[in-house]
């Protein structure tokens, strides 16, 4: 449902970051309506070039997305969809394998301009048209239900670790989470929550980076002693390749699995907080 080296200050959220990333990517359309209202009055070529900006920055917005199919890796999809289903979109699809296995499959791919963009400018410019004849417009947009259900916070990590009311998995390599070797960002120490087990993400996938059948699913889990009849929490670096976790949970049924959003990265820089193999 995400990286670098860059550390920022911690009066800047992770969440609120990852909730303008997600505002600016659904809200487009809505984007292309409010700048006609503001321009209203400008003149008509002026108009038209404000509103291929905005077509222009949708289209760079899908090959970024395309980009990150291509690379191989399943980690931005499934987090993309992760972000969907936290904010209350429920009809959200990974495509398995990403786009190296769609095309190893036979599948078509365009490189041009797609109908579905062709129809979105063509709409758009009636709406300039209306809107500068006065007329009224009815903007379509997604409105989000936040499902805090799906997101932990500090908090609740150190409460439930505690009350042990969830297994908290951990989805970073076994190195970083055992303190043998470095976090990837400087000046982050590797180990672990206390209480948290390590279930590597790759372990999700097989060869060709395609998500595991659900009997194999299972066999992952129990290996590192993870009881699917239980709760269970995921975290991981940043909150990203949780979501991996999560996916191979939701394939096994358990479609309600919280992602601690700090995750290491977090909990690793409060102070005062416990850490099992911490190395600096």
């Amino acid at each position: 449902m995400p990286h670098g080296t860059c550390r920022m200050s911690k009066e800047i959220q992770s969440k609120s970051i990852r909730l303008l990333i997600f505002q600016v990517l659904s809200s487009l359309i809505w984007m292309e309506y409010q700048i006609e209202q503001q321009i209203y009055h400008t003149c008509y070529r002026l108009r038209m070039l404000l509103l291929l900006v905005v077509l222009l920055l949708e289209s760079r917005t899908k090959m970024e997305w395309l980009c990150m199919m291509e690379r191989g890796s399943l980690v931005q999809l499934v987090y993309g969809g992760e972000m969907f289903r936290v904010f209350g979109h429920d009809k959200v699809w990974v495509l398995d394998g990403g786009l190296p296995r769609w095309r190893a499959s036979g599948y078509d791919v365009e490189s041009s301009a797609s109908s579905d963009a062709i129809l979105k400018a063509s709409a758009a410019s009636e709406a300039v048209e209306k809107i500068y004849q006065g007329q009224t417009i009815s903007p379509i947009t997604f409105q989000t239900k936040f499902q805090s259900h799906l997101v932990w916070a500090l908090d609740q990590v150190k409460n439930n670790m505690e009350n042990k009311t969830y297994q908290h998995i951990d989805a970073r390599a076994k190195a970083r989470f055992d303190g043998t070797a470095p976090e990837p960002r400087k000046g982050i120490p590797s180990g672990h929550i206390p209480g948290s087990k390590c279930v590597p993400f790759p372990q999700m996938f097989d060869s060709s980076q395609t998500l595991l059948p659900a009997e194999e699913l299972k066999k992952q889990f129990e290996h590192e002693d993870i009881s699917l009849d239980s709760p269970i929490m995921a975290s991981c670096g940043t909150g990203v390749t949780a979501c991996i976790l999560a996916l191979g949970l939701h394939r096994l049924g358990k479609t309600n699995v919280p992602i601690y959003d700090g995750s290491w990265t977090e909990w690793a820089t409060e102070p005062n907080l416990p850490m099992v193999g911490s190395s600096s």
